[in-house]
């Protein structure tokens, strides 16, 4: 059994530490749950206080750093699931199901947020995700959160393959803009690629490139390559920095505009100007 020396530094140290004293019917949910499964949730979620589920009948635990609730939802709602701590040991900890994770969690995150936790769970398990959250809502649906979980099931795609990904979508939508495709197929010299998203009616595409394509020499590389290989495939690529989502996300808007205007959309008025950036993560 694994034991610390000292303090707990990860989301699973912490909730391996605290099974030690867990109530042996309780289990992870909520944010936390969604941590543990490796499901993006923001920073501040996953240095927050860990959530811990009893049943009916079991006083919830009050202790500093865990917040505990008392839930009956329909079963299935537990698994137990194998973690990394910080040593790199695996460790057997019983979270929600997925579908009962994103039920928890709903009340917690804020709606693009909560796009993003239910489109990594259909990455991770495509049919079963959708399938289990709706069977679980028309059982849930006055709890808090469900009207938002609901909304994020339509709003969610599959295909997506980050968190800012899934917020650029949604900047998309909100900017009035026609709806993109996820990852779409791109015919270029250099294979079959597929960028964040694009509109393939039009040959433009955008994609969000977190630090590491600045940093990392090989990915800086890679991209060049890339970027030139959609050009040649005639396809008009825009770029999206953690700046312009997350601070002023006009340029990319507007640029993502204007060459979809320049390919035949048709538009009343330029949108985005108003629009307001996604919260900092």
């Amino acid at each position: 059994m694994a034991t610390f020396t000292i303090r707990p530094s990860t989301v699973v140290d912490r909730a391996w530490a605290y099974t030690q004293v867990m109530h042996p019917a309780a289990w992870f949910s909520c944010i936390t749950a969604a941590s543990l499964r490796g499901l993006p949730v923001p920073r501040a979620a996953t240095d927050g206080p860990l959530h811990v589920v009893v049943p009916r009948g079991v006083h919830p635990p009050r202790s500093l750093g865990v917040v505990g609730h008392q839930r009956d939802l329909e079963p299935p709602v537990v698994e137990q699931i194998l973690c990394p701590l910080s040593t790199g040991e695996l460790v057997p900890l019983r979270t929600g199901t997925i579908g009962s994770v994103l039920l928890t969690a709903a009340s917690h995150l804020s709606l693009p947020d909560l796009v993003a936790l239910v489109d990594a769970a259909r990455l991770a398990d495509e049919g079963g995700t959708v399938m289990e959250t709706e069977r679980m809502l028309t059982r849930s649906s006055r709890r808090a959160g469900s009207a938002a979980l609901a909304e994020a099931l339509l709003l969610s795609r599959a295909g997506v393959r980050s968190r800012p990904e899934t917020h650029l979508r949604l900047l998309i939508a909100r900017a009035g803009l026609p709806a993109p495709e996820v990852a779409p197929g791109v015919s270029t010299p250099l294979g079959n690629l597929h960028p964040d998203l694009g509109w393939p009616e039009y040959r433009v595409l955008v994609e969000y490139e977190g630090d590491g394509h600045r940093t990392d020499d090989r990915v800086f590389a890679s991209d060049l390559r890339r970027f030139d290989a959609y050009a040649d495939a005639d396809w008009s690529a825009v770029r999206c920095s953690k700046a312009d989502l997350y601070g002023d996300p006009r340029r990319v808007l507007e640029s993502v505009a204007r060459r979809l205007r320049a390919r035949g959309w048709k538009s009343r008025a330029r949108r985005g100007a108003g629009i307001r950036p996604i919260a900092v993560p």
